[in-house]
């Protein structure tokens, strides 16, 4: 037996706790099994490293997510320390990572966030690239003031130069013609923008 098998029962034999009087067989079938769990987790857990190790790393702060209905995947769109917008793609929804993604995502609107970003290519299209996110450490609420001129020139981004959009999600999120605005104001904004299928 290597020293890696020999670690992995050891940890499992822990995990599962003694064995009863009478139950080897039961126990040993839950030891062998929690084993190849921890070692599948491993091999997941050591994937997401790597893709981290590769990953750009960036503060901004998470104003929109939304879902991808042909991917199922989490569309976000955050603003860099630049004050300008840039949207990134979570893993399929319809996986256990997207979906913690998402929901992780969703929970942290508003938030000033360190993003950590893979550039990969598309299945469908080698030739493109998508910005997908593969970690979010939140730094906590944003509670600096965004400019008007700023925050206006947001919404317009978002609305893919829509200015009737942009204008109509401005209006109804109930923004202040002049001067500055919060960032969930801007975030509410933006969440009122048409939804589009793809970033």
């Amino acid at each position: 037996m290597n020293p890696r098998d020999l670690e992995l029962t050891l940890a499992a034999a822990r995990a599962v706790g003694p064995c009863p009087p009478g139950e080897e067989a039961t126990w040993t079938e839950q030891v062998r099994a929690r084993a190849i769990h921890l070692y599948t987790l491993a091999d997941t857990v050591g994937q997401d490293l790597q893709r981290l190790d590769a990953a750009k790393q960036f503060t901004a702060t998470l104003l929109s997510v939304r879902i991808e209905s042909t991917s199922t995947r989490g569309l976000l769109v955050v603003r860099n320390t630049s004050g300008e917008l840039e949207r990134l793609r979570t893993d399929r929804g319809d996986t256990d990572a997207g979906r913690a993604m998402i929901e992780r995502a969703r929970a942290l609107v508003g938030h000033r966030l360190r993003v950590y970003r893979l550039n990969e290519q598309m299945a469908s299209n080698a030739k493109l690239q998508v910005r997908t996110v593969v970690h979010l450490t939140d730094c906590g609420l944003d509670t600096d003031p965004v400019h008007e001129h700023s925050a206006k020139e947001n919404v317009l981004a978002a609305a893919e130069g829509d200015k009737e959009s942009a204008r109509e999600a401005w209006l109804e999120a109930g923004l202040p013609e002049t001067g500055s605005v919060t960032v969930r104001q801007l975030a509410e904004a933006l969440a009122r923008l048409p939804v589009a299928d793809v970033l």
